[in-house]
C-alpha cells in the first residue's frame, strides 16, 4: 500500500524533532508513533476489510470481522519482536515493563486508528478537542491542547499517523500519480476477484474496465483528506502541504473534466 518515503512524513519527521512537539511527547512516544508509522500495512494481503470478511477469510475470522488488517499489522509487528530465533528483533527488549506496556498499548492504538472505517470518529474527537483550546489556531495550540490529558495526547497522535498513512494525495504530482495508479491497480484485482467468486463489489469505481482514475482521487480528496489535513493544519500549520494537495487536486479534477484518449485507452 502506501509507501513511507513520501512528503508528509518528511513533514511529520521534521514536526517531531521540532521544539513544538518536543515540549508535548517524550521519547518513548515519539519512538512509538515512528514504529506504529514503520509497521500499519506490515504483511498486508492487498484486499480490503470488506473483502476479507465477504470472503470468510482465515484473518477475518480471527479478527471476528473488526478491523481485520490493523489487528493483523499490529499483532504480527509484536510477534516477530518475541521471534526466539532472531533475538536482534526485540527492539523492546531494553525496556522495563512498565515502559513496554505504555508503548505497546499506544502503538496497537495508533495503527487500529488507521481503519478508515472510523475514520470520521477519529477526526471529530480531534475537531472536539480543537475547539476547546484556548491558544489561536496554528500558533502554538499543540501544547495547550496535550494539557487536556492522557486521552488527548492519543488522539494527538492517532491523526499524526493518519495523515502520514494517507497521505498520498499530498505527494508532488509524480509520485501522488504513480502510487495512485499503484493503489489503482490493487483495487482493480480485488473488483476481479470478487467478480469472479460472486461477492459483493467494495469498490465499484475500480473496475478496470470502466474506472477514471482521476474520479477517483477527486472523490478521496473530497471525502477523507481535505477535512483531515485541513484539522491538522489548523493545529500545526501546513500550509506547503495544503498547496500541494490544492495544486494536486486541480490536476485529477482537470483530467476527470476532459480525459485524453490515452486515459480512456489505459484505464
Amino acid at each position: 500500500m502506501q509507501s513511507l518515503n513520501c512528503v508528509c512524513l518528511r513533514k511529520r519527521e521534521e514536526l517531531l524533532i521540532s521544539k513544538h512537539f518536543r515540549e508535548m511527547l517524550d521519547q518513548a512516544e515519539i519512538a512509538a508513533i515512528c514504529i506504529s508509522a514503520v509497521v500499519h500495512d506490515l504483511d498486508h494481503p492487498g484486499f480490503t476489510n470488506p473483502f476479507l470478511c465477504n470472503s470468510r477469510a482465515q484473518l477475518a475470522l480471527l479478527y471476528n470481522d473488526k478491523s481485520v488488517l490493523e489487528n493483523h499489522h499490529v499483532s504480527l509487528a509484536f510477534r516477530l519482536t518475541e521471534d526466539s530465533e532472531n533475538a536482534t528483533a526485540n527492539i523492546f527488549q531494553s525496556l522495563d515493563g512498565a515502559t513496554y506496556r505504555e508503548m505497546r498499548v499506544s502503538i496497537i492504538d495508533m495503527v487500529l486508528a488507521t481503519d478508515m472505517s472510523q475514520h470520521f470518529e477519529h477526526l471529530t474527537k480531534f475537531n472536539a478537542l480543537m475547539a476547546q483550546d484556548t491558544e489561536a489556531p496554528g500558533q502554538g495550540s499543540a501544547v495547550s491542547l496535550t494539557k487536556e490529558g492522557q486521552e488527548a495526547r492519543q488522539v494527538l497522535k492517532r491523526i499524526l499517523v493518519k495523515c502520514a498513512d494517507i497521505s498520498n494525495p499530498l505527494r508532488p504530482m509524480h509520485l501522488c500519480r504513480e502510487w495512485a495508479e499503484r493503489i489503482a491497480k490493487e483495487y482493480f484485482s480485488q473488483t476481479d476477484e470478487e467478480k469472479s467468486r460472486d461477492l459483493p463489489v467494495v469498490f465499484p469505481d475500480f473496475d478496470r474496465e470502466t474506472c477514471i482514475i482521476p474520479n477517483t482521487q477527486t472523490k478521496f480528496i473530497d471525502f477523507f483528506i481535505t477535512g483531515l489535513f485541513e484539522a491538522w493544519d489548523n493545529y500545526c500549520s501546513v500550509p506547503e502541504l495544503l498547496e500541494q494537495l490544492s495544486s494536486n487536486y486541480e490536476i485529477w479534477k482537470s483530467e476527470a473534466e476532459s480525459p485524453t484518449p490515452s486515459e480512456d485507452d489505459e484505464h
